[in-house]
């Protein structure tokens, strides 16, 4: 069976789509549901936002379903200013610059029709929604992507020998300023309606790049991560 693991439902609503399921299930965050896309066992997981609970819900899909490959799936900001939305970006390894380490991730993966980066990924503990501060990681660490999960992916696999792949599709370009989504989103991934209207009174000015990224980058970065793995999936 393959596993992939990705932090809200909104990165995969199509691939979600695709999906035969048979099942669903939940533990604590983590919701899961098995299918078969194209004749392939598949486990689709949504864990959460952050490393934490990618961590915690891998270790979960890993003691209880044993799959022969994880993948974490998603989306991720461009660090590098070559990128633009709806870009995918394989990863070959994975950075914390906190712990100042890197881990290999799979990446030899079967040949697809579908256009595609390879790099390192940068993995943060907050969302990164300032230029300047995107300038300064990508310097730091030459890694392509920023995101949230895949270290907590990764750190919950590596005593298993389960290999890990990881998949991003760019939701914001290097150049882009956004609100600071920490400051608008649940732990679940969705619209705190408290938080978003205390934090776009004090800063309305944010207010259209927010509707951007939420109407018009994450759809097409939706669509472009379900549609690579839509490809992928059935060739691995």
């Amino acid at each position: 069976m393959i596993a992939l693991i990705s932090a809200t439902w909104d990165e995969i609503t199509l691939l979600k789509r695709d999906v035969q399921v048979t099942e669903e299930g939940s533990n604590g965050d983590l919701e899961y549901r098995i299918g078969e896309l194209s004749g392939q066992p598949i486990l689709l997981a949504v864990a959460g936002v952050g490393i934490r609970r990618a961590r915690t819900g891998t270790s979960f899909i890993i003691q209880k379903f044993k799959p022969r490959i994880l993948i974490s799936a998603g989306f991720g900001g461009a660090l590098s200013p070559d990128l633009k939305v709806g870009d995918i970006v394989v990863g070959e390894s994975v950075i914390s610059l906190r712990k100042d380490e890197k881990k290999e991730l799979f990446s030899d993966l079967p040949f697809s029709e579908i256009e595609y980066n390879k790099g390192a990924l940068l993995t943060e503990s907050r969302f990164i929604n300032k230029p300047e501060e995107k300038k300064r990681l990508f310097k730091a660490s030459n890694a392509l992507v920023v995101d949230m999960e895949t270290w907590g992916v990764v750190d919950a696999a590596v005593q298993s020998g389960i290999p890990v792949a990881s998949v991003r599709s760019v939701s914001d370009e290097s150049h882009e300023e956004l609100p600071d989504m920490g400051a608008l989103y649940g732990n679940n991934g969705e619209v705190d309606i408290d938080k978003a209207s205390a934090y776009f009174l004090s800063d309305p000015s944010l207010i259209a790049p927010y509707f951007k990224f939420r109407f018009k980058n994450s759809p097409r970065a939706s669509q472009s991560l379900s549609k690579f793995l839509s490809s992928l999936i059935p060739n691995l």
